[in-house]
């Protein structure tokens, strides 16, 4: 009868043999094949153990929007442990893109708006491969997941808003890491190889932080402030108005220190914004000399005092959320004159203002609108 060849089977080869009388040879047939079948089953046991070995490393978010790693290695398809934790004194996450789209992850997540938070700042994007929560301060997570198997760069990156144009490092998946200094990957921080920021203040940088301290393009009696969500200022008491405005991080006070007071503090971070000549609020059509009372902390934050033409004058700088930026927010209560406040060149940053009239770089407000109204200076995104 005829069979098909296929539904022969190693039972069929073993009688055949024993018909045969070739029990040597057919327990040479069981021995080759028995540890062939181990031989298989090892190779493939050791190559699983191997690609499950996970690359596990712990990244932690500092002062000034940076991750004390930048970057790092990973074969493809290897699993990854990453322990995010936060140092810093504001939220912060981590999001792994792919490659080449860091920056549009970070501006979608700005649009998220009100619905931010609910979802951890992570947009809806396939761009978007790995994440984790936002999270506190004092507070961390266990990020797992498989490396891709496509060799590339893929960058992490804060999501947070704001802090996308500076918080972010590259994970490299079967390539090797290019000179340090080279690496258009990086934030500029991290390419000049800077120590982290808090190795420079013998206590540390909790923000908001403010400093006396000479600084650069300042009066003797200069403050410099570090602020939430990464931004800087320096505000000169000497003459009662705002010089210029950073992000990153914050000042080195070691030239003011080890000059004995003869040096100047210098800014770390990347400058956006500077008043020029002007900048002092003037009240009335006659220009008069601001004096300066004082300030009052307001979670933190200084809110100055000071006095233009007898007229009581406060402010309070405080971060913006959805961008790179500062708002100055001014109460002058017991005013019956024009107020004028020149802003400087506002061309290459986002500028709004609440109340008043903009022309030639000078906000002029009544009366009324001067009781209270903000300015806003932020980084074009």
């Amino acid at each position: 009868m005829a069979r098909c060849e296929t539904e022969s089977t190693t039972a069929e080869a073993e009688l055949s043999f024993v018909a045969a009388g070739n029990l040597s040879v057919l327990n040479k047939f069981l021995f080759n094949t028995y540890y062939t079948a181990v031989a298989v089953l090892a190779l493939t046991f050791a190559f699983e153990s191997v690609q499950a070995e996970p690359v596990r490393l712990t990244i932690k978010a500092r002062p000034g929007l940076q991750y004390d790693l930048f970057r790092f290695e990973a074969k493809p398809n290897a699993f990854v442990e990453i322990n995010l934790v936060n140092e810093d004194d504001m939220a912060h996450n981590l999001v792994i893109t792919k490659p080449g789209q860091r920056l549009n992850v970070a501006n979608e997540a700005l649009r998220l708006g009100v619905e931010g938070d609910a979802k951890n700042w992570v947009p809806d994007l396939d761009t978007v491969l790995f994440s984790t929560p936002v999270l506190k301060p004092d507070s961390s997570h266990l990020l797992k997941f498989k490396a891709p198997e496509t060799p590339g760069v893929y960058p992490y990156v804060c999501t947070f808003p704001g802090h996308g144009l500076l918080m972010y490092g590259a994970m490299y998946v079967g390539m090797p890491l290019p000179d340090l200094a080279k690496d258009i990957n990086l934030p500029e921080l991290a390419r000049r190889g800077n120590q982290p920021q808090k190795k420079l203040h013998a206590w540390g940088i909790k923000r908001p932080l403010m400093y006396r301290i000479f600084m650069p393009n300042a009066s003797p009696a200069a403050v410099a402030v570090a602020l939430r969500h990464g931004q800087n200022y320096c505000w000169d008491a000497g003459q009662c108005r705002l010089r210029y405005v950073w992000y990153g991080a914050f000042v080195d006070p070691w030239p003011v220190w080890r000059g004995n007071g003869n040096g100047l503090a210098k800014v770390l971070g990347t400058k956006y914004w500077e008043a020029g000549s002007g900048g002092a609020v003037q009240i009335g059509n006659e220009e008069s000399m601001a004096n300066f009372l004082g300030y009052t902390k307001i979670d933190g934050q200084p809110e100055f005092h000071y006095l233009v033409n007898n007229v009581d004058v406060y402010e309070l700088i405080t971060p913006l959320h959805s961008v790179i930026g500062v708002q100055r927010s001014f109460r002058i209560p017991n005013n019956k004159q024009l107020v004028s406040l020149p802003v400087g060149s506002v061309s290459q940053v986002m500028f709004k203002y609440s109340a008043g009239k903009l022309k030639n770089g000078v906000l002029t407000l009544n009366a009324e609108e001067a009781a209270a109204f903000t300015v806003s200076i932020g980084l074009k995104q």
